[in-house]
């Protein structure tokens, strides 16, 4: 007997084996069970979700010598012959082929003729948007008025292509993409029926490199049936797909959350060695990193989750208590800049390496800028240099609505300015609070809040729970409620501190430093506040319209797609 493809020979052949579109199955089911089924259809969707394999069970339904019925009896000739895809009356079509005038105009002839044993003549024409401008308009007649013993059912990837002339003559059906859940549980079936030993792991990366599409993970593990039978190793497996093993996903992730920049920079090496596509693996990680910060800030919808083993989702968990979100959306900030570059450099290592570099290297501190205690009167750096005080008409501070990073004209400058700034943060820990600025400042917070509203929006929601509680020397100590811990990560990202800093400098016209912790005092959101109850309406309505998403990221989109946000009156 000849070899058939697992594509073909686990096709379904009812509607109980059909997977992923049960939507669509419920509606022909009702449709046969009252008697309502219309003269024509249009299946749209991607390719290999069980359209065509849809669209021969509903013939077979009408056309069973039991029926019309949702259950065939497959006994019968019609049912026999068309599961065997050599029924008389059930005639299928490739419209890519058969796409001109004078092929429509055979259907169009053929169509009078009437069935030769079958209670309906059925055309399943695949890829119907492939049909000329002339092929359509020469089929439009016989949908507007049908015989009565003929069936229509279409198929295609892209139905924007079909004539809306036609579309409006057809009852349509949206496929869906499997989930992968579901695909690993048809290749189960399989490999359990062929009696195959392959690893629950391996199976879910082959549904992953399906995407969605379930005939090409039965055609992906057809094709990986030889390499198994002769206990090929996994690497050579996962070469032979082409895809990104979740192992090597959760590998590098671990480096990751555990600081470990030799390893991360160790383990790029070695993929680049490997000959893997760096390009397909920083979208894997990227999207893994997004399943890390489901998992940090919605358990319940990670759980969810259809595209993760449980074993990975179970890794993903355990390691949500070792990194904030903060840092989540930092390194992911960071790797999708190393794409962006990636794309001119035409070079996805060195973007990719020096994204991992500068993440991790950040949460260290360089040997010749460590801190220590200042001493009163003193205002020295480790290395003995005095430190300059600046005044705050020396900064340059350039806010552009488009790109809100405040820019000042000498590096230097702003290296003097950190220093100086760690050293009064690191005095005011020890020293009793004068509060000398605190009523100025409370005085323009309100007026600060704005300001931040109009240039980033998204950072201001999440700064708007902050209270300035008191003040030493220059140094502001600003208070989050408990509750609001996740705002309180999002603003002490070191690119949001910045910013804040910049602005509440440039309000109070001296270099200010911001120090943030928790106090039970704080309660709720600027407009909560008795401090703002004079708050207009559309501000707060400015303030929750804003996701909650970090700032520099959701800033970065905006500038990527020249983007900004309307208020509800433009």
């Amino acid at each position: 007997m000849s070899y058939l493809a697992f594509a073909l020979k686990y096709r379904p052949r009812n509607f109980d084996e059909v997977i992923g579109q049960e939507h669509i199955v419920g509606a022909l089911r009702n449709a046969i069970l009252k008697e309502r089924v219309h003269h024509a259809y249009l299946f749209s969707g991607p390719r290999g979700v069980g359209k065509t394999s849809l669209a021969r069970i509903f013939a077979k339904s009408i056309n069973c010598f039991k029926g019309p019925t949702p259950v065939p009896c497959e006994k019968c000739i019609s049912c026999t012959e068309i599961t065997q895809a050599k029924a008389l009356d059930v005639i299928e079509i490739d419209g890519a082929s058969n796409r001109g005038i004078d092929e429509i105009r055979t259907l169009r002839e053929n169509v009078k003729l009437s069935a030769t044993y079958s209670r309906y003549k059925i055309y399943i024409v695949d890829e119907v948007h492939m049909l000329t401008q002339e092929a359509f308009n020469a089929l439009l007649k016989t949908l507007e008025e049908p015989p009565t013993h003929v069936k229509f059912i279409f198929a295609t990837t892209h139905p924007h292509k079909v004539l809306p002339t036609i579309l409006s003559r057809c009852q349509k059906f949206q496929f869906n993409l499997i989930p992968l859940e579901k695909i690993v549980d048809k290749l189960e079936k399989i490999v359990k029926a062929e009696k195959i030993k392959i690893t629950q792991e391996l199976l879910y990366t082959i549904g992953r490199a399906a995407g969605g599409s379930i005939r090409d993970a039965e055609s992906l593990l057809d094709q990986l049936v030889p390499v198994i039978l002769e206990e090929g190793s996994i690497e050579d497996i996962f070469s032979f797909l082409g895809v990104i093993e979740e192992t090597s996903l959760n590998e590098l992730l671990r480096y990751l959350v555990d600081r470990d920049l030799p390893a991360c920079i160790d383990f790029i090496d070695k993929i680049s060695k490997s000959g893997k596509d760096l390009g397909i693996f920083l979208n894997a990680f990227i999207e893994h990193l997004r399943n890390l910060l489901l998992a940090k800030v919605s358990p319940k919808t990670f759980d969810g989750l259809g595209d993760i083993s449980p074993q990975g989702k179970d890794f993903i968990s355990s390691l949500t208590k070792k990194i904030t979100i903060s840092d989540i959306l930092s390194v992911l900030d960071s790797l999708i800049e190393a794409k962006n570059i990636s794309q001119r450099l035409v070079s996805v290592r060195i973007p990719l390496e020096l994204a991992l570099v500068k993440f991790l290297h950040d949460k260290k501190t360089e040997p010749g800028l460590k801190k220590e205690r200042k001493e009163p009167g003193k205002n020295t750096i480790e290395n003995n240099e005095p430190v300059k005080e600046k005044n705050h008409e020396d900064i340059d501070f350039n806010f552009d609505l488009d790109d809100s990073e405040p820019q000042e004209n000498n590096p230097d400058q702003d290296k003097e300015k950190d220093i100086q700034k760690i050293q009064e943060i690191d005095s005011s820990v020890n020293t009793p609070a004068d509060n000398n600025l605190l009523a100025a400042l409370e005085a323009k917070w309100k007026d600060i809040i704005k300001y931040l509203q109009q240039t980033r929006a998204a950072l201001a929601s999440h700064f708007s729970f902050a209270r300035p509680l008191f003040s030493q020397g220059s140094v502001i100590t600003v208070a989050f409620s408990p509750k609001d811990l996740f705002h309180k990560e999002i603003v002490e990202n070191s690119k949001n501190l910045k910013l804040i800093e910049s602005v509440i400098s440039k309000f109070m016209s001296k270099n200010i430093g911001v120090k943030f912790i928790v106090d039970d005092s704080v309660v709720g959101s600027l407009g909560n506040s008795s401090n703002s109850a004079g708050k207009d309406k559309k501000e707060g309505k400015e303030a929750k319209k804003v996701n909650v998403e970090d700032d520099s990221f959701l800033n970065d989109l905006l500038d990527t797609f020249d983007a900004r946000f309307h208020s509800e009156d433009e």
